[in-house]
């Protein structure tokens, strides 16, 4: 992993971290929605790019 790929995760944990304390500040209970959505929306990337890594790695196995 390049410095950019690490800077660019830790600006994303840094900007979503910020988003649900701002929507804190304004109702505590919608900061917990907000968060789980994030959340959800995170896992979901995570299993396309490990979907793509398996296939990829099937594909080059032939």
């Amino acid at each position: 992993m390049n410095i950019i790929a690490i800077a660019a995760w830790l600006a994303g944990l840094a900007g979503f971290g910020l988003l649900v304390a701002g929507v804190a500040l304004i109702h505590v209970p919608a900061a917990f929605i907000v968060a789980g959505v994030g959340l959800i929306g995170w896992a979901w990337l995570a299993d396309k790019a490990a979907a793509r890594i398996e296939c990829k790695r099937i594909s080059e196995g032939d």
